[in-house]
């Protein structure tokens, strides 16, 4: 076997192919959590601090927190490790992060000591260095290579449910509803699907239920629901804990589902147990810090317990989440992304803050450019820093394009 390949706890690692094996699968790594892995192993045990880490590995590139914990985060989905419970990267407060398993070489495992590893290890995380350097400054970036899959039945219906669910119309909602109990159906304890039915009960409990609904309430928010006084009664309540235990199931079969902790979420502020709701969200960005529909609901439930600030800052967050994910998952983010950049902006307007309400209309416009609202918000936005001749070209452009006005 190849001297760059080692062994760290039960996974085999081949550094120069960027793929760990184990568990009975292989994953191939991105080059930079690649990279990531092989300075955890040549200082195997030691606590290595965040600024060391990005010292290392981004070299002089300019990153923050947030590139780092999606790193961790990444390393750790492939090792199949638990944050809250981890058997490899550990967390050490305030100080940075530290490898706890075993690591040995994989030609000679029983005899070759920790030492003798962290010595063969520095010219493999060289190379490894070199060539994400060399991904960095390609002019077209790709993502990692995956095995093809062929999903089976369920998973093929539960696509198909979360794209219904994902429309929030009542019609589209009652038609995920009914393919995710059809999947439960056949198998009972599908985490996903029960997530799904979990998501869809709230949805429907809070959107469009309720004394008098015929048809569609209106209901756009929790919030709303919560201000008609109809999750206050008995029947709303039944239906919510309903909700409440499919999507405790679905977290009892897949601990690792972010969707479940963000369904569980949903559910306990719509029942107004805001502590659980905040511990189920905490625990799906724990698992994927990237999910924006945890941090748009965070933004919710912080405006329901009197934090204001910190709501607009998730949205922010969810933002920029899904301007990183938008190429992966353009149907789900692209009737969420102009609507939470506006927020943003109408925040900041709302506080007088000009510049960086500018800020975030341009950025709403830069990728929705006929977004009416967004730019009368802009208008308005500039007359009021004086450009007013500015102003005026932006309301003519739309009424030129969308017969819209200002």
């Amino acid at each position: 076997m190849k001297s760059n390949t080692l062994i760290i706890g039960e996974w085999t690692i081949d550094a120069r192919s960027n793929r760990i094996s184990g568990h009975g699968r292989t994953v191939e790594l991105e080059p930079r959590v690649m990279d990531l892995l092989m300075l955890f192993a040549t200082r195997a045990g030691d606590v290595i601090s965040k600024a060391e880490i990005v010292s290392a590995i981004w070299k002089e590139a300019h990153v923050n927190d947030d590139a780092l914990t999606r790193s961790i985060f990444k390393l750790r989905k492939a090792l199949d490790d638990d944050a809250r419970a981890p058997h490899y990267i550990e967390t050490v407060s305030k100080r940075g992060y530290r490898l706890i398993a075993d690591v040995s070489s994989a030609a000679a495992p029983q005899a070759t000591t920790l030492k003798t590893v962290r010595t063969g290890l520095i010219a493999v995380a060289a190379t490894a260095i070199v060539i994400a350097a060399i991904t960095m400054l390609s002019p077209v970036s790709s993502s990692p290579k995956t095995a093809e899959i062929d999903p089976n039945k369920d998973d093929l219906l539960i696509i198909r449910a979360d794209g219904f669910y994902s429309q929030f119309t009542r019609a589209d909602n009652e038609a995920a509803l009914r393919i995710y109990e059809a999947v439960l159906a056949d198998d009972p304890e599908n985490a996903k699907a029960l997530a799904g039915l979990s998501n869809a009960i709230a949805q429907r409990v809070i959107r469009y239920q309720g004394p008098g609904s015929d048809g569609d309430l209106g209901r756009r928010s929790l919030t709303e629901a919560l201000e008609s006084g109809w999750l206050d009664l008995p029947e709303a309540k039944s239906r919510l804990q309903r909700s409440i235990a499919l999507a405790e199931k679905s977290t009892e079969h897949d601990p690792q589902h972010t969707r479940a902790w963000r369904a569980l979420g949903l559910a306990h502020s719509a029942n107004q147990d805001y502590q659980a709701a905040q511990r189920a969200y905490e625990r799906a960005l724990i698992i994927d810090p990237e999910d924006w529909g945890t941090m748009i609901n965070l933004s919710e439930l912080s405006r329901l317990t009197g934090e204001p600030e910190n709501s607009v800052s998730y949205l922010e967050q969810a933002w920029l989440s899904m301007e990183r994910k938008f190429v992966s998952n353009p149907v789900a983010i692209r009737p969420w992304h102009s609507s939470i950049g506006l927020a943003v902006a109408e925040h900041h307007a709302d506080a007088q803050a000009w510049d960086e309400s500018k800020l975030w209309f341009q950025r709403v416009l830069s990728r929705d450019p006929l977004n009416a609202e967004a730019v009368r918000g802009l208008a308005e936005v500039l007359r009021r820093l004086g450009e007013t001749a500015r102003a005026q070209l932006l309301c003519e452009d739309l009424e030129a394009a969308t017969s819209n006005t200002c």
